[in-house]
């Protein structure tokens, strides 16, 4: 876990990050939040584009501000951006810094980070990016195991020739058997045998079967699918089932045609977002409307992450997913 790591300077901050976010961020801006010497959570949202400074600082800002225990912060900017005059989106940094301040999480140190150096904001100092990888944060990450840039989805481990499934009716008897292979199938070890997951392909086609898949993926939920599609959780979720869910999703794509992969690849894009990984998400999404033209559910919730929506659990430090780094 993040305590066991030992922050030393910017290098390491920076080092950290791609690790806690699961991808390298580009064109980004990042806030850590700290907590009396330790790092809380860990927020990343698109460069602001047309934004206008204050609307993007205080939307970044109440979003960190959900760590009611952070008492500051780091702001690390990540962009390629060349302004005719001085530094990158400055207007916006200043907004984020004085909403950040405002929120009792003044700003420690605001870092630039660019695809050929690095350094303090405001200063011309161009350090090289060989030292994040050298840092001590990216060498004792590294060799505990934790990966950066990981996706689930890789499309060239797809098949080609599967043959299509043909969706359940629905009956009360398809609903209890497909819950419980997929009960199964998330508390098991291992990959389901093709059959098995054919059969699951199957039920995901099915909407009203699909919507009780998603929602028996989350263990902590009060029974309303609508609740339980935005986030709100009467507990922390199992994020571990929740990471299995997300590889088994890309198994049961294997074993259909293209055509019958939107199902998985929304629950998938679902998955992320209530982890809190936006971009990844909205990825995922696209997929599944370009694989069933307008897939109903994904672009309901690609329309719902684009307003910058974010999932209740990942508004809250205690329920947020938390990559495992050591």
């Amino acid at each position: 876990m993040t305590e066991k790591l030992t922050i030393t300077g910017s290098a390491d901050l920076i080092a950290a990050v791609p690790h806690l976010l699961g991808t390298q961020p580009k064109e980004s801006f990042v806030v850590l939040t700290s907590r009396f010497g330790t790092l809380g959570a860990t927020l990343r949202m698109d460069a602001p584009a047309e934004s206008a400074p204050l609307d993007y600082a205080q939307m970044m800002a109440t979003y960190a501000a959900n760590d009611d225990k952070a008492t500051g912060s780091f702001v690390i900017v990540y962009t390629d951006e060349k302004p005719a005059y001085g530094f990158p989106y400055a207007a916006h940094v200043l907004a984020l810094s004085s909403e950040l301040a405002m929120a009792r999480m003044p700003v420690r140190t605001v870092l630039l980070v660019t695809s050929a150096h690095w350094a303090t904001y405001g200063t011309e100092e161009k350090n090289p990016l060989d030292t994040i990888r050298d840092s001590n944060a990216n060498v004792t990450l590294t060799y505990f195991g934790s990966a950066t840039d990981i996706d689930v989805y890789n499309p060239a481990l797809l098949g080609r020739w599967a043959l299509p499934v043909e969706a359940p009716e629905g009956t009360f008897e398809d609903l209890e058997m497909a819950c419980a292979t997929w009960e199964a199938v998330l508390d098991a070890d291992g990959m389901p045998d093709t059959e098995t997951a054919r059969a699951l392909a199957a039920a995901f086609q099915q909407r009203h079967l699909r919507d009780y898949l998603f929602r028996d993926t989350i263990t902590t939920h009060n029974g309303s699918f609508g609740d339980v599609l935005t986030g709100k959780f009467t507990a922390r979720p199992d994020w571990d089932r929740v990471d299995r869910a997300e590889a088994v999703a890309f198994e049961l794509m294997k074993v259909v045609p293209a055509g019958q992969r939107a199902p998985m690849l929304t629950l998938m894009g679902w998955l992320e977002w209530l982890k809190g990984h936006g971009s990844q998400a909205d990825r995922y999404l696209k997929l599944a409307a370009e694989d069933v033209s307008d897939f109903r559910l994904a672009v309901l919730l690609g329309e719902l992450i684009n307003r910058g929506n974010v999932a209740d659990v990942a508004l809250d430090a205690d329920k947020s997913y938390k990559r495992r780094l050591i």
